[in-house]
C-alpha cells in the first residue's frame, strides 16, 4: 500500500509540473474559459488605379584609357555632355545627380603594370515625362560608353491613394453592417479593426513595360558592341512596377459587437 501511494503521489506531481501555467487579468481568463459571444466580423476589399508619375533612371558611364588622368577626364567630359543634352530636354539641373567615381586598373596577361584604367560613374536622373526618358535613351544610343542600368518608378501620391482605398473598403464594410442591422433587427457596435493588407502592385497591362523601356535602346546596337558591354546589362526592378498603371488594394476587417 505504501508503494502504491508513493507511485500515485509521483504521478500527481509530474502531472502538475506538466500542466501549462495560465496567466492574465480576470477578464482575459474569463474570456478564455467563456469566449465572448455575440461578435461578428465583417470584411471589405477595394481597389484604386493610378499612374506612376516619377522615375529615377540610373545611367552608367564607363571610360577606359591607357592613363588614369585621361580616363578620368574623358568620363567627366562625357557626363558633362550628357547633362547638357538632358537640360535641353527639359530636365532640371537638380534632378541630375552623379555618384562618386570608381577606378579599376585593367591588367594584361603578363606583368604587374596595368594596361589601362577604367573609370565608372553612375548618374541618377529623375524624370516625370516620357519624352525625358527618350532623351536619356538618345544619349545612350549615341555613346557606347553609356548604359541605362536600371529604372525605379514611383507614385508621388501614394499616401493619398492609400487613404482613398482604405476609405472605400471601410465604406463597403459599413454598408454591409447597415444591411445586417436592417435585415436582422440588431445593432452592431464596432470594437476592433484590422487593416494589415494595404499594398500596391503593377496592373496586368503594365507588367514588363520597364524592361522594354530600359532595353529598347540596346536592340539597335550590333552583337559585337553588346558583347563588349555585357557586364553592364540592365537589371529588372525588384518592385515589379512600371511607368504605367498601378493598382492600390486594401483588405480590412472590422469586428462588431451585437447589441
Amino acid at each position: 500500500m505504501r508503494l502504491l501511494a508513493a507511485i500515485l503521489l509521483s504521478i500527481g506531481a509530474m502531472t502538475a509540473q506538466a500542466a501549462p501555467e495560465i496567466k492574465g487579468t480576470p477578464d482575459e481568463l474569463r474570456q478564455l474559459v467563456h469566449p465572448v459571444e455575440n461578435r461578428v466580423m465583417i470584411s471589405g476589399e477595394a481597389q484604386e488605379k493610378a499612374y506612376t508619375d516619377k522615375a529615377i533612371v540610373s545611367v552608367v558611364v564607363t571610360t577606359e584609357e591607357k592613363q588614369l588622368a585621361k580616363s578620368l577626364a574623358a568620363n567627366a567630359a562625357l557626363r558633362s555632355s550628357i547633362q547638357q543634352q538632358l537640360l535641353k530636354a527639359g530636365i532640371a539641373a537638380d534632378a541630375i545627380k552623379s555618384s562618386k567615381f570608381s577606378t579599376s586598373p585593367q591588367y594584361g596577361w603578363f606583368g604587374s603594370k596595368p594596361d589601362s584604367y577604367k573609370v565608372v560613374n553612375r548618374m541618377a536622373i529623375t524624370i516625370s515625362e516620357e519624352k525625358q526618358m527618350e532623351a536619356i535613351a538618345t544619349a545612350a544610343d549615341a555613346h557606347k560608353e553609356i548604359e541605362v542600368s536600371s529604372t525605379e518608378f514611383e507614385h508621388t501620391q501614394k499616401d493619398e491613394f492609400d487613404q482613398k482605398v482604405k476609405a472605400a473598403a471601410l465604406a463597403k464594410i459599413m454598408a454591409t453592417k447597415k444591411n445586417y442591422e436592417k435585415t436582422l433587427g440588431i445593432t452592431l457596435k464596432p470594437v476592433a479593426i484590422r487593416d494589415s493588407r494595404i499594398f500596391q502592385r503593377a496592373s496586368v497591362g503594365a507588367r514588363g513595360v520597364e524592361e522594354v523601356l530600359v532595353t529598347a535602346q540596346r536592340r539597335m546596337k550590333t552583337s559585337a558592341t553588346m558583347a563588349d558591354e555585357s557586364s553592364f546589362a540592365p537589371t529588372p526592378s525588384s518592385g515589379g512596377s512600371s511607368f504605367d498603371e498601378i493598382v492600390y488594394e486594401a483588405f480590412l476587417e472590422v469586428e462588431f459587437k451585437v447589441e
